[in-house]
């Protein structure tokens, strides 16, 4: 059992720090790859960062990727640009692939005018701004992994939110772990197709503060202990 940690693009890695330690003193083998920075990468953005990801996990086949929030939507160009190295993907609250379409034609109405609205320089803020103040902090507590979270934020190219996602499907299987109520939909759509799902009732970036009920059940996903 070997897991690839994938962050959104919206954020940094280090939002996975914590479970790849808890994977560690289980004894089992993590890595969370970084999406390459915007100023590394044009578009198109999904190649690009797909292809970035598929260098970095080339000599840790097979993996698990594990894609939390808007790496969801990277999953199934990660696995094309991999080439048979990832063997499932669990999509940790997050968005699901959505080929063909824009990321802001998956978001709500309101977020979408809102971002569209702040944008300039062809860039929207980062992620922490999107939100009323006080947000983040009702989820991470004050301390040094809410710092390093928040200093890898930046904004994010408006050109990305607007890039159709290719045409690929997901060729492997699939599992969705909820995190937050905010993604029952996604969770819903995944129950539907008869995907295996868990639901843990915490908040979206649950992965830094319980990691060890996120970890448990990314492992129980794997092995199909889903209830």
């Amino acid at each position: 059992m070997r897991f690839a940690l994938l962050h959104s693009p919206l954020v940094g890695a280090s939002c996975w720090r914590a479970v790849m330690a808890d994977f560690a003193e289980r004894g089992i083998w993590a890595a969370a790859p970084s999406l390459p920075a915007w100023d590394a990468v044009g578009p198109p953005y999904y190649r690009a960062m797909a292809a970035g990801v598929a260098a970095q996990i080339a000599l840790m086949h097979p993996v698990v990727l594990v894609a939390h929030s808007g790496g969801g939507a990277l999953a199934a160009s990660i696995v094309a640009a991999a080439g048979g190295g990832v063997s499932q993907v669990i999509f940790v609250d997050a968005i699901l692939p959505h080929p063909g379409r824009t990321w802001f034609e998956t978001a709500s109405p309101g977020l979408g005018e809102s971002l569209r609205a702040k944008a300039a320089d062809g860039q929207v803020p980062a992620w922490d701004q999107w939100f009323p103040p006080g947000a983040l902090a009702a989820s991470l507590p004050e301390g040094e992994a809410r710092e390093t979270f928040v200093s890898e934020l930046t904004p994010t190219p408006l050109a990305y939110l607007e890039e159709r996602a290719p045409e690929i499907d997901l060729s492997v299987g699939w599992a969705y772990l909820r995190l937050s109520k905010a993604y029952e939909d996604e969770t819903a759509v995944a129950r539907a197709q008869g995907i295996p799902t868990l639901r843990l009732d915490r908040h979206h970036l649950a992965m830094m503060t319980h990691a060890d009920e996120v970890a448990s059940a990314l492992v129980n996903l794997v092995r199909g202990d889903h209830g």
